[in-house]
């Protein structure tokens, strides 16, 4: 009797030690869908966002039919391991992304499970949100390295002076100019400023004549009051840019 009562505790010991997780599925195109997992039905009814809750193996197979017949099934080997170890009590958060009409499985993140009241836990809307906010400052980033500024668009009412002149602090503050004229174009394409707001820029965070000339005519087709111009063009002291300058904005009136 002894034995057989040790045989079942070890057994549930056994049992509670095996890998435990939770898998997040949800589809990046917002189609609706039903998820199978290793042919288990998860859910009743066709969702963009499926939890298969309590899942045992550190591998599964999963499959997501969706609700538009249109588009085909797609299965997939789902890996729930961390850093390549078993592990219990996660979430394990996986998309379904479909291009040119392939379908791809992308692992997105592993979190503790709501459950798991010791450590502080996410959801799986704000593990998502975060991931593509890191995404975007990623995005950010590069873009402001190599240069890739956002195309101009119609600039209707300027930036506050109060931000006018964080900015402006920011840019006085970049000792290497040509750093400094880097973000001063990243600045402009993203704010809407005025000539008034240009002219302080120009004279006050460049140097070099030609570097204040880069920036003015850059600066064109993002301002709010091209009519206003000829102001930075006779802030200049006279001299070979400011006649460069005048005659960019000549030609711009022009057409």
């Amino acid at each position: 009797m002894r034995a057989t009562c040790l045989f079942i505790c070890l057994l549930i010991i056994s049992f509670l030690s095996i890998a435990q997780n939770n898998l997040i599925v949800w589809d990046e195109n917002g189609q609706k869908f039903f998820l199978f997992v290793d042919d288990r039905q998860i859910n009743d009814s066709a969702q963009t966002e499926v939890k298969a809750v309590k899942i045992y193996d550190d591998t599964c197979r999963i499959r997501a039919v969706f609700h538009d017949r249109s588009i085909a099934p797609v299965t997939f080997r789902v890996f729930l391991l961390e850093n390549g170890k078993n592990v219990r009590k996660r979430d394990f958060t996986y998309s379904i992304n479909r291009t040119k009409n392939k379908a791809i499985l992308n692992f997105v993140s592993v979190n503790y499970t709501l459950s798991d009241t010791t450590v502080k836990a996410q959801t799986p809307e704000t593990r998502i949100k975060s991931i593509f906010t890191e995404q975007a400052k990623q995005k950010e980033e590069y873009d402001r390295l190599h240069e890739i500024y956002p195309e101009p668009s119609p600039c209707k009412k300027a930036i506050s002076d109060s931000l006018f002149q964080k900015k402006l602090k920011d840019l006085r503050e970049n000792h290497i100019e040509i750093n400094r004229l880097k973000d001063a174009k990243w600045f402009i394409s993203h704010f809407c400023i005025n000539a008034l707001q240009l002219k302080e820029v120009v004279m006050e965070a460049f140097d070099y004549r030609q570097n204040k000339v880069k920036v003015a005519e850059f600066a064109y087709d993002y301002m709010e009051d091209h009519r206003n111009f000829l102001q930075i063009v006779d802030a200049l002291q006279p001299g070979t840019e400011k006649e460069d300058l005048k005659k960019f904005y000549n030609k711009r009136i022009e057409k």
